[in-house]
């Protein structure tokens, strides 16, 4: 096994030694992968109540990063309407 370098795959079953150096920068990857399928099924819920209600089932800490993410694609999403 070998320690996590930034740009190898995140949640594919791959399993690393954790590395002092690149621990704190796997970690955010891990969240950001996570806080990304989470936005996108906020987006594909179909009413504005069930998004606000798994939006406010989110932890603390991570909610207003998955507010920013669903901004965002948000965005992106409608850029060309």
């Amino acid at each position: 096994m070998k320690p996590w370098q930034p740009g190898d795959p995140i949640g594919m079953g791959v399993v690393y030694l954790p590395d002092k150096k690149t621990r704190a920068a796997y970690g955010k990857a891990c969240r950001d992968l996570w806080i990304d399928s989470a936005a996108k099924h906020a987006i594909s819920l179909p009413t504005l109540h069930e998004r606000r209600k798994f939006i406010d089932s989110y932890p603390l800490d991570a909610r207003e990063a998955l507010k920013d993410r669903i901004k965002e694609l948000w965005e992106a999403r409608n850029e060309h309407v």
